[in-house]
This record gives C-alpha cells, sequence and structure tokens, in this order.
C-alpha cells in the first residue's frame, strides 16, 4: 500500500493535470524548457563557497544570512507583531484511490476551516488593551469565504492536503487592531521603509529578479548584497529566462523600495534541459555534441541529470544518517540512488536512438560536513519543488509521448520519481521536527525562491520535436501545472 504522501501527492498530480486541460491547454504536444543547463563552467575542484566581490556579501550562506521578508520585517509604523498564516478550508474527503475508502458527500463534512500561523516577528498582541482575549481573537480570525463555492472560487485549492480552498498571508497587530496584508501592493505599504535586506530583496524579486545559488550548476554567478550609505542596499541578481539572454544586474534598492539599475552583464543564452532528478551540489558537466538534434539532447541532459542524482541521494542517505534519520528514511533514500542508476541508463539509451552520447556528470568533491538547515534547505528546493513538479512531468509524459520506447521508459520513471518527491516532502517534515521555528520559515522562504526561479525557467518553449517526442508540456502548460502546486510548495 503506498504511505500517505506519496497517495495525496498522486492525487495533486491528477487534479493538476486535469485543472491544466480544463483551462485550455489541451493534452498535446509541447515542451516544458524547465531545469538548468547543464553545460557548466570549470571546476573550482574543493566544492565550497564561490569567493565574493570585494565589499559584497554572499546571498547564499544558509547559516548567516536570513533574506526571508518576515523575519526581516521592520513596519512603520512599528507592529506589535506579524505572523505568516495560512488558512485552509472544506476538506475534499477521503482518497478514492485507496482501498476501503469512501468519498462522502462534501456538503457532509461541513467547513473544516483552520488557520495555522508559522513564522513569527515580534510579539503578536503585546499591545492589546486586554492581551488574552485578543489572542483568541487573532487566532479566530478569517478571510476565507464561508461558501464552499465562493471559497472555491475565489482561492486556488489546496489539493495535496486535502481541502477545497487555502489564502495564505501576513497577519499583524497594532494594539487593539488587527491587519493583513496579502497583495503585492498592500505588502509594500506594510513595509513603508525598505531598510533591511529581507525587505530589499522582496522589493527586487517583485520586480522580476531572480537570486541565484549554488550556481555551479549552470554557470550562473551566486548573489550577492551590500548596505549603501543612503540607507539602501545593492543586490547582484539575474534577470531573464531559459534561450533568452540571460543578464547579471547589480540593482540598487532605495530606502522607499525603488529600483535603479546600476549594471547589466551578458551571460548569454541559457540552453534548456529537463527537470529531472535530485542535483547535487558542485554539478558540473561537459557540453553536449555539437550540431546534435534537440530531442537528442534533451534526453542526453536528462541522461546526466538522472546519473548525478545517483551522487544526491548518496550524499543525502550520508549526511542525514549522520542526524539519526529513521531507518525508514534511509532505506526509501537508498532506493531512490538504485532507482535513478535505472533512469539513467534508460535514458542514455533514449539520447543514443537521437544521435548523442551522454556525458558524464562533472561533481566537485564534497566540502565540510553541512548543517541539519543547510540539508534542509537543499531538500526544499531540490526536493519539495524541483523533483515534485520533475515527477508531474513525468506523469504527463509516460501518456503523451509520442514514440513508444519513451512512454515505456516514462512509466517507470514517473511512478518511481512521484516516490522520489514524496520521500523529499516525508523528509522535510522529518527535518521540521529537529529545527525551531526561524529555521523553519527559512525553509518557507526558500521553496518560494526556488518555485519562482522553476516558473522563470519554464517560461519558454523547447523545439517541437522535443514538444512531440518527449511529450512534456508546453510553456503555457508548464507554467499552469507548476501554479497548480503552488498552494503545496509555497504553504507556509
Amino acid at each position: 500500500m503506498r504511505r500517505p504522501t506519496e497517495s495525496r501527492l498522486r492525487r495533486t498530480f491528477a487534479d493538476v493535470l486535469l485543472a491544466t486541460a480544463a483551462a485550455g491547454a489541451a493534452i498535446v504536444g509541447g515542451a516544458a524548457c524547465g531545469g538548468a543547463s547543464t553545460t557548466l563552467g570549470p571546476a573550482d575542484g574543493d566544492g565550497g563557497t564561490p569567493p565574493t566581490t570585494p565589499g559584497f556579501t554572499t546571498l547564499c550562506d544558509p547559516n548567516t544570512n536570513q533574506t526571508s521578508l518576515l523575519a526581516s520585517l521592520r513596519a512603520t509604523p512599528a507592529l506589535d507583531g506579524a505572523t505568516w498564516r495560512t488558512e485552509t478550508a472544506f476538506t475534499r474527503g477521503a482518497d478514492p484511490g485507496q482501498p476501503g475508502n469512501v468519498v462522502p458527500d462534501p456538503e457532509a463534512l461541513g467547513d473544516g476551516w483552520s488557520g495555522q500561523n508559522s513564522e513569527v516577528n515580534g510579539t503578536m498582541c503585546a499591545g492589546a488593551k486586554d492581551r488574552t482575549a485578543f489572542l483568541a481573537k487573532v487566532q479566530g480570525f478569517r478571510v476565507l469565504p464561508p461558501s464552499r463555492e465562493q471559497c472555491a472560487s475565489l482561492y486556488p485549492p489546496n489539493t495535496y492536503e486535502g481541502f477545497g480552498c487555502s489564502t495564505s498571508y501576513i497577519l499583524y497587530t497594532r494594539g487593539d487592531q488587527i491587519g493583513i496584508a496579502r497583495t503585492n501592493d498592500e505588502i509594500k505599504s506594510l513595509i513603508s521603509t525598505f531598510d533591511t535586506l529581507g525587505e530589499a530583496m522582496w522589493a527586487a524579486q517583485n520586480a522580476g529578479y531572480t537570486r541565484s545559488c549554488n550556481g555551479s550548476y549552470d554557470n550562473k554567478p551566486d548573489s550577492e548584497y551590500r548596505a549603501t550609505p543612503d540607507g539602501g542596499w545593492d543586490l547582484s541578481l539575474l534577470s531573464g529566462v531559459c534561450q533568452q539572454e540571460l543578464f547579471k544586474v547589480l540593482v540598487h534598492v532605495d530606502y522607499a523600495g525603488n529600483i535603479t539599475i546600476l549594471s547589466k552583464e551578458d551571460l548569454g543564452k541559457q540552453q534548456s534541459c529537463p527537470v529531472a532528478g535530485r542535483r547535487p551540489a558542485g554539478l558540473r558537466a561537459g557540453p553536449l555534441e555539437a550540431n546534435a538534434q534537440p530531442i537528442g539532447e534533451h534526453f542526453a541532459s536528462m541522461a546526466t541529470l538522472e546519473a548525478a542524482s545517483v551522487t544526491a541521494f548518496r550524499r543525502l542517505h550520508r549526511q542525514l544518517a549522520a542526524y539519526g534519520a529513521a531507518q525508514e528514511l534511509l532505506a526509501r533514500i537508498r532506493k531512490a540512488a538504485r532507482d535513478e542508476v535505472r533512469h539513467a541508463r534508460a535514458t542514455s539509451a533514449l539520447a543514443r536512438k537521437y544521435g548523442v552520447t551522454p556525458v558524464k556528470p562533472q561533481i566537485a568533491a564534497e566540502g565540510a560536513a553541512p548543517s541539519l538547515l543547510a540539508i534542509a534547505l537543499e531538500n526544499a528546493r531540490e526536493g519539495c519543488v524541483r523533483e515534485t513538479y520533475g515527477a508531474l512531468v513525468a506523469q504527463l509524459q509516460k501518456h503523451r509521448a509520442a514514440d513508444d520506447d519513451v512512454r515505456e521508459v516514462m512509466v517507470a520513471i514517473a511512478d518511481e520519481e512521484t516516490e522520489h518527491a514524496a520521500l523529499s516532502w516525508d523528509i522535510a517534515a522529518w527535518i521540521e521536527t529537529q529545527v525551531g521555528d526561524t529555521e523553519r520559515a527559512l525553509l518557507v522562504a526558500e521553496r518560494r525562491t526556488a518555485f519562482a526561479m522553476l516558473a522563470s525557467e519554464l517560461a519558454c518553449a523547447s523545439s517541437p520535436d522535443v514538444q512531440h517526442v518527449a511529450g512534456v508540456p508546453a510553456a503555457r502548460e508548464a507554467l499552469r501545472m507548476l501554479e497548480g502546486l503552488g498552494p503545496m510548495m509555497l504553504a507556509a
């Protein structure tokens, strides 16, 4: 019998694919342009943190830099406290795919509303006249409509957790006042003066700039920052998406949240490749064959990433074993590594069928043993976001690929990658029991950053041959599919 996490994930995948088709993107040819290029830069050989520009500090050190908006929030006028709030309502019922489960009438399930607070800044209700009574009022504060139909029409369903609708926002208190900030305009108004790094990063990301970390995956420079004498921030970020010109951009965010471009460096066009497998830190690969057909390049890139994920899972096993992870989790990680060996062989055969020999992944040596937080951040990025989306795409490919051999390969890969995605979420759940509220908030922020990065990578189209033969989604479909996973990936 499937584990509960995998069952919920499969139900979510089915719902997302149905919703994507219903939105007007029929299940016909198209290709996602996801993932990072495997045509990478020279290795530094030590797997350590890349050097920073003089005067700048890396944005990629999880142990020293906190760029979470809420952790950095310094609103004007001052707040007593603020928290990320997630509301859910209208339980969907039991999983019809599980033996013995019966799905009752949705109305018989009732409202099922819940409001959960996660990361907290300050002390909620500290300035209230009657703090005990006001805390109860805040805990019962509700945004979601009381009608099932209205709730589902206004707010996206959280199908992964089995709810008909959900929403997340910043909930804050000043004295005896309750306030929320849900839209970008509301959050900007709440910030008022952008005098912290997290606030500046929020402004830059909302302007379309993205943070880049672990740049050795795709020859992108790691992002950096520095405070400026005028009370603002200089941020070295990225602008652009795959198969378009990519730029390293130095932007200045002033005290009012205005953004000025200080410099722009052309990094050239970025090659697209599949979102496949879990990437290990320090991954590099040589260039693909010159003048190769796009479909051959696609499967060669996929094979390289699948081979690299073998190393990723073996490292993850050693790392989590050192922190005393449950034997059940460790056994699943070992199985995932074995699965990826088969995936690499199968996709290599597909690449050779289309005239390309995959390159062996080049992976820098491991550095110092990572902290549990660093492991969790990588799992949030590589497992909970990228691997989960990749598993969803594989579920589509096993039905839609035009090549019989591709469909046969993807039947096995889709099911096993779905198991790996469920494993990622179970690892995340275990780690969250080992860390505090601050670390859990950083993990939510990491998923949101990875989600935005992946969305930018998916906003372009691949060759029609790849679209037809591989059966992966076109750009519009890919973005709809990712948006469908949003309630799960972005929830606090």
